[in-house]
């Protein structure tokens, strides 16, 4: 029975000594290698780990270093240190972990969650991750993440918790700084309770769901002091393709800008409620405020602007729109709808307006194809037209006008409807006027008839004209001066003839881009035949 306890013993002794032998091997460079190869061997990727660490002061504990994962083509993971914590109830099992901390780590997400393994508590200090999204086409850089995730599963986040931090968050070399990002995951479903981080000098703020489908539902998302700009005015183009399906239920900018070549906003501070996207913009029930303290657009600049809008379907209200333009006031209400903008009144008022340069030649948008007025009125203003062809110039000029179309096909014009207005003095071609009017409107065949009166010194001059309608020709024109020096039809370029009287009459036709005119000259019962210059 001695001999039989002795080996016994013995045996012990050589088990419990091949125990601490394998302990402390482990321990080494060569026993990291032995596990290192081993576990390349029950997994799909090749592991290598610089060395193993183990205290009795935390015996369900290990710590490894320079942990490298590679499946082959890529590394997958780069962890100095990775800090493991044994779940005690299944001690023998390499799939389910107490706790698994990261540190100063670097981790891409593309091939690692198809190995199945979970743990109570994932944690990173210091780490840098890559997310591929858009089937691998495009990439999200989480850089110095400190944070983790609770109840964590390769296979599955179902009731995950997460919230992490990260110095810089880079997606498609546009930098976000101090991303905080919490929530959980329940039933397929992730809430993003908390999303935020600054861009540029501003921040935002956000809270979300991503359901099941990927479609995303945002509950609010809320920026401020964001600036941006492009040196394109389409740059918005490149970014929609990686836009999810999403609603949208509020939306608010708070004191942000955006510069672009034909589109500026300064102070701009803007409220929308109830939009989605899904490769297109969609309202139903939707509400848009927007305010900024400049707004350029078309090369004009609006100051102090305010608009209210409600949207539903393709249908846009206005229901106001304000703005300082010109040193005056513009205020409007009205539509959109299809490319037409219908405004139903326009009020503009002391305003100081220069007339483009080839204003002809001006081509709107295609959003603005065709643009209607119900009511216009014009409070007095100051119009003016430096053209060195025809230039004039119209103080406390005013205008009442209805039913009116000013832009058709993209293009400004006058198309159909009633205009009159009136000026106190002005100027056409250096000849100065007073108190001139115009009446403008079409008959039954649209064919736009115009009629103005106006003094000059001591006479006064009326005409009353027909145009084609194309409105390149006049099918008519008629000109009746009292005591004003027939040197006027020369001045205002109608015809190169001076019959040298102050009381006559004209009748002309031909084009009106530049004046192209012929027809007769009545003076004193005698009419004069003028044949156009071209």
């Amino acid at each position: 029975m001695r001999r039989i306890r002795f080996y016994l013993l013995t045996l012990l002794a050589i088990a419990w000594l091949l125990v601490l032998l394998s302990y402390f091997i482990v321990q080494t460079a060569f026993g990291a290698k032995f596990v290192s190869e081993q576990l390349s061997k029950l997994s799909p990727y090749t592991i290598s780990i610089g060395h193993v660490h183990h205290s009795f002061s935390n015996v369900y504990e290990v710590v490894l270093d320079d942990v490298v994962i590679s499946d082959g083509q890529q590394q997958i993971a780069n962890i100095p240190k990775m800090v493991i914590g044994l779940d005690k109830h299944e001690l023998w099992q390499f799939n389910h972990f107490s706790y698994v901390t990261v540190i100063d780590g670097i981790l891409a997400d593309s091939k690692i969650k198809h190995y199945d393994f979970s743990t109570d508590t994932l944690k990173f200090i210091n780490s840098t991750i890559t997310v591929s999204i858009n089937n691998n086409e495009d990439k999200i850089l989480f850089k110095q993440v400190n944070g983790g995730i609770k109840s964590y599963s390769s296979s599955s986040l179902n009731n995950a918790q997460f919230d992490f931090t990260s110095n810089e968050v880079l997606i498609n070399e546009v930098a976000i700084k101090s991303v905080i990002v919490q929530g959980f995951h329940r039933d397929n479903i992730t809430y993003l309770t908390n999303l935020g981080g600054n861009i540029e000098n501003g921040f935002f703020v956000s809270k979300l769901k991503i359901l099941a489908d990927k479609s995303w539902d945002i509950e609010q998302l809320k920026l401020s002091n964001i600036h941006l700009q492009s040196q394109t005015d389409d740059f918005w183009e490149k970014y929609i393709s990686y836009l999810p399906k999403f609603s949208l239920r509020q939306l608010s900018i708070f004191e942000s800008s955006i510069q672009l070549p034909s589109f500026l906003v300064e102070k701009g501070n803007l409220e929308v409620k109830n939009i989605c996207f899904d490769n297109g913009w969609y309202f139903d029930e939707s509400s848009l405020v927007f305010n900024a303290d400049n707004v350029v657009w078309l090369d004009n600049l609006f100051s102090s602007v305010l608009l209210q809008l409600n949207l539903n379907d393709n249908n846009i209200e206005i229901e106001k729109a304000i703005a300082t333009w010109n040193k005056g006031n513009v205020n409007l209400t009205g539509s959109w709808h299809d490319s037409t903008l219908q405004l139903e009144q326009v009020t503009i008022a002391s305003v100081i307006y220069q007339l483009p340069q080839h204003l002809e030649q001006l081509v709107l948008p295609t959003q603005f194809s065709r643009i209607e007025i119900t009511q216009l009125s014009i409070l007095p203003s100051l119009l003016i037209n430096v053209d060195a062809n025809y230039p004039f110039a119209f103080t406390n000029f005013e205008a009442l006008g209805s039913d009116i179309v000013i832009v058709k096909d993209k293009y400004l014009g006058f198309d159909a409807g009633n205009l009159f207005f009136k000026a106190e003095r002005g100027s056409i071609i250096g000849i100065e006027i007073n108190y001139p009017d115009l009446t403008l409107k079409y008959d039954s065949q649209q064919h736009a008839l115009l009629n103005f009166s106006s003094l000059i010194n001591k006479g006064v001059v009326e005409i009353k004209a027909k145009l084609n309608a194309n409105q390149t020709e006049f099918t008519s024109f008629q000109l009746g001066a009292a005591n004003i020096p027939s040197s006027l039809l020369k001045d205002w370029k109608l015809v190169n003839y001076d019959p040298e009287s102050t009381n006559y009459t004209v009748n002309l036709v031909g084009k009106i881009a530049p004046f192209s005119l012929a027809g007769t000259i009545q003076v004193n019962a005698i009419n004069h035949f003028l044949q156009s210059d071209n």
